[in-house]
C-alpha cells in the first residue's frame, strides 16, 4: 500500500534540510524517532571558542495559553479530508478562476496549502469575535490521537483534560487555539508581497494582536485601522462602541511598497483640484515647495525672480524643496504657480492625471468603508429579503482593501476563509468590473445550520425561496455570488449599449461585444474519503476488512469515482483547483496544465504516439502523473519508466500517485 495522495510537508522540513546538509552533528533521533536539535552542538559548530555554549534564557516575551503546542501541531496534521467537486452547484465550471469551498477552514486551509503556497495576494477574514452573542460553530474536534500527541508534548492529564475543556470555549485561551492554526496556515498561503486584513473588536483585539506578531512578525505589522461602522453609539453602552479594528500585516517587510500601495484620492481630494490658469494638462493643485533645512544641500538656497518682478529668498529656516536646475525646468513646463497675482511664494503644480492616489490613513470612516447599515441593505435588497444575515461587512469595506493591495492586471487570489454572506468574494467581481481586473477569489465557509426559530426569514429563504433540503448559511454564500454576478453582468451590458446608444448606432449590442468579467465559481465540498482512493490508512494501521475492501474499489474503479480522484490529483500536483480537465482518452488519460494524468492504462504503443502528440503540441505535457490504484496491468508499469525515459522524460517527471 503507497503513500496517500495528499501528503502534507512539515512546516519547517526545508530548514531541517538545511541544518542536515550544514550541521549533520546537530540533528539526533531520540528513542522513539522523535528529531531532536542538539543546540550545544549548534553552538559548538557555529562558535568553538566560546566555552559557555548556548546560552537559555529562562524569562522572555511572549504570548502564552495552556494549549499553546497543541495548536500549532493541529495545523500540520496529515489532510483528513478531500475535495469533493460539485458542478451541478457552481457556475461556469469550465472557465471560471473563482472558488466557493464548503466546509471547515482549517480543512480547507490545509487542502490549500497543497496547491497554493506563497500564491495568495491578499486574505481578509472576518472571524468569530469570541463574544457572549457569537455562536461559536468552529468547535474543532479533540481526538484521542490529540490526547497522545500532548502527553509527547510534556503535558500533564490536569492540564490536557482542560485543553480538551476549552475547545469551543469563549475563553482567550479557547480562541487563541481557534486562531492560531489557522493564522499559521494563512501565512504560509500568502506571496512575498502579500498582506492579509483581520476585522476583530476590543474583546480579542489585545490578544490577536499579540498573536499576529508572532505568527506574521512584529516586523510586518502595517497598522492598526479603526473602521466606523455605525454613526451613533448603542444607548445602552456606558461608552459606546462606533468602530472595529483592522489588523494589518504584510508577509515580509522588504515587500511592504509591493504588498500595500496608495489609495484613490477621495471625492473631497479630487474637489481640490482646479485649472485656474487653464493649463491644457487638466486640473492642478499646488504644493509646498520649500522644504527643511536639515536635508537641504547648497543648490538649493537661490533667488526666485516672481513675475511680478519681486526676488524672493527661501522663508527663514526654511530651503527650497528642489534644486535651482530642477525649478528652472519646471517653471519651463508651467509647473510652478505664482498666484494669480504673480507676486506669491512659488508652488509646484501636481496634475490630477498623474496622480498616484494618497496615502492609506488608519481611521476610515463611513463615508469611504460603508456601514453596517449600509451592508445589511446591500445583502438585503440583494436577496429580495430582509434579515437574511444579521452582521455583514460592506463591499466598499473590501473594495478598499484590495484598490490598497492588488492591481487589476496581476491576476490576484484573494482568499477570505470565513466568507459569510460572500461579501470579498462579491467586492471582487464589483472592483474587477469597475477597473476591467482579473481578480480571482477563494470563500470558504462552513454549512452553519440555520436556526428556523431565531433565525426565521433567513431559515425560510433557503428552504422556501431557494428550495434547499438543508438550511445553511453556505446556501446564502452562493446565492449572494449568483445574484451579485448577474447584477453586474446586466449593469455592465447596460452600459455597453447606453455607450452604443452615445455613439449613434441604436442596433442592439452583440454578446460579444460586452465587457467580459468573471461572474462564475467552482464548489468543492470537503467530505470524508468514503472510499479510501485518496486517503489511505498506513499499512501497519490496517485491518484484513480494510485490505479487502480497499481491494474490492480498487479492482472495480466506478465512473462516479473519476471526478473526485482527478480533482485530488490537482492538488497533489499542486495545481489550482480551477484548472481545467482536458480529456485525452476519455476514462483514460486527462491532461491538466503541464501535467497528463493516467488513470486507467492503455497499450503503451498507443501512450506513445500520444506523447509524441503531445510534445509536439503548443501544450505539452511535462509530467506524467500516474493513478497506481487503478493500474491492474502489471506490464503497464513495467514499462512506463522506460517509455517515460525513450521519449526524454527524466525520472523526477514521472510520479506515482495513490
Amino acid at each position: 500500500m503507497q503513500a496517500p495522495i495528499l501528503t502534507t510537508p512539515a512546516p519547517n522540513a526545508q530548514k531541517l534540510e538545511v541544518l542536515r546538509q550544514h550541521f549533520p552533528q546537530a540533528i539526533e533521533i531520540d528513542a522513539q524517532g522523535r528529531i531532536r536539535i542538539n543546540a550545544a552542538a549548534l553552538q559548538m559548530a557555529l562558535d568553538p571558542a566560546n566555552p559557555a555554549g548556548v546560552q537559555v534564557e529562562e524569562d522572555g516575551f511572549e504570548l502564552r495559553w495552556v494549549g499553546k503546542r497543541e495548536a500549532y501541531h493541529s495545523a500540520f496534521v496529515p489532510v483528513q479530508k478531500i475535495v469533493e467537486p460539485r458542478p451541478e452547484q457552481s457556475k461556469n465550471w469550465d472557465t471560471t478562476g473563482n472558488l466557493l469551498i464548503k466546509g471547515d477552514n482549517i480543512d480547507a486551509l490545509r487542502l490549500l496549502r497543497q496547491s497554493y503556497f506563497g500564491k495568495v495576494k491578499l486574505i481578509y477574514i472576518d472571524p468569530p469575535y469570541n463574544t457572549q452573542s457569537d455562536a461559536f460553530i468552529y468547535r474543532d474536534d479533540f481526538s484521542a490521537k490529540q490526547a497522545q500527541v500532548l502527553e509527547q508534548l510534556g503535558y500533564a492529564k490536569d492540564n490536557i483534560d482542560y485543553i480538551k475543556n476549552i475547545y469551543g470555549a469563549r475563553t482567550h485561551s479557547g480562541w487563541l487555539s481557534f486562531m492560531y492554526p489557522r493564522l499559521l496556515l494563512a501565512k504560509d498561503l500568502l506571496r512575498d508581497d502579500g498582506v492579509i486584513f483581520i476585522s476583530i473588536d476590543d474583546n480579542e483585539q489585545a490578544q490577536l494582536k499579540l498573536l499576529c506578531d508572532e505568527v506574521f512578525g512584529q516586523e510586518n505589522f502595517v497598522s492598526t485601522i479603526a473602521w466606523k461602522k455605525r454613526s451613533s453609539p448603542d444607548a445602552r453602552d456606558t461608552v459606546g462602541s462606533i468602530h472595529d479594528w483592522i489588523l494589518c500585516y504584510v508577509r515580509k517587510d522588504e515587500h511592504i511598497k509591493a504588498a500595500i500601495g496608495k489609495m484613490p484620492l477621495n471625492a473631497e481630494r479630487v474637489d481640490s483640484y482646479i485649472n485656474p490658469d487653464n493649463d491644457p494638462r487638466g486640473v492642478w493643485a499646488s504644493v509646498d515647495m520649500t522644504g527643511m533645512t536639515g536635508r537641504a544641500t547648497k543648490d538649493q538656497y537661490f533667488t526666485v525672480a516672481l513675475p511680478s518682478g519681486r526676488a524672493l529668498q527661501p522663508p527663514k529656516g526654511r530651503s527650497w524643496g528642489l534644486a535651482e536646475k530642477t525649478f528652472i525646468e519646471l517653471k519651463a513646463d508651467n509647473r510652478i504657480w505664482f498666484g494669480q497675482t504673480g507676486d506669491n511664494v512659488p508652488r509646484v503644480k501636481k496634475f490630477l492625471s498623474e496622480s498616484d492616489g494618497q496615502v492609506v490613513p488608519s481611521f476610515w470612516d463611513m463615508t469611504e468603508g460603508g456601514s453596517n447599515d449600509e451592508a445589511k441593505k446591500e445583502v438585503n435588497e440583494l436577496m429580495g429579503q430582509a434579515d437574511v444575515f444579521e452582521t455583514p461587512k460592506p463591499t466598499r469595506l473590501i473594495q478598499r482593501m484590495l484598490s490598497i493591495a492588488t492591481k487589476k492586471d496581476d491576476a490576484a487570489i484573494v482568499l477570505d476563509f470565513f466568507a459569510g454572506t460572500g461579501t470579498t468574494g462579491h467586492a471582487v467581481l464589483a472592483q474587477n468590473a469597475a477597473d476591467g481586473g482579473n481578480r480571482q477569489f477563494i470563500l470558504v465557509q462552513i454549512p452553519q445550520s440555520i436556526d428556523p426559530k431565531k433565525k426565521k426569514e433567513a431559515h425560510t429563504f433557503v428552504t422556501e425561496t431557494l428550495g434547499k433540503p438543508e438550511a445553511t448559511i453556505f446556501e446564502i454564500t452562493a446565492e449572494r455570488i449568483r445574484r451579485a454576478g448577474a447584477k453586474l453582468e446586466a449593469e455592465l451590458a447596460s452600459k455597453a449599449e447606453a455607450l452604443k446608444v452615445a455613439q449613434g448606432e441604436l442596433l442592439p449590442i452583440p454578446a460579444q461585444e460586452v465587457p467580459t468579467l468573471d461572474t462564475g465559481f467552482r464548489v468543492y465540498e470537503l467530505v470524508d474519503d468514503p472510499d479510501a482512493l485518496i486517503l489511505q490508512k498506513p499499512l501497519q494501521d490496517a485491518t484484513q476488512e480494510d485490505l479487502v475492501a480497499l481491494q474490492t474499489s480498487i479492482a472495480m474503479p466506478q465512473p462516479a469515482q473519476l471526478p473526485r480522484v482527478l480533482h485530488n490529483l490537482l492538488l497533489a500536483e499542486q495545481l489550482p483547483l480551477s484548472t481545467v480537465l482536458h480529456s485525452v482518452k476519455p476514462d483514460h488519460l486527462y491532461q491538466a496544465a503541464d501535467v497528463l494524468l493516467i488513470v486507467k492504462p492503455v497499450p503503451l504503443a498507443e501512450l506513445a504516439d500520444i506523447l509524441r502528440t503531445l510534445q509536439a503540441s503548443t501544450t505539452p505535457a511535462v509530467y506524467l502523473t500516474v493513478y497506481a490504484p487503478w493500474i491492474d496491468d502489471d506490464n503497464f508499469m513495467l514499462g512506463i519508466k522506460t517509455l517515460a525515459e525513450s521519449l526524454g522524460y527524466s525520472e523526477d517527471k514521472l510520479r506515482l500517485r495513490g
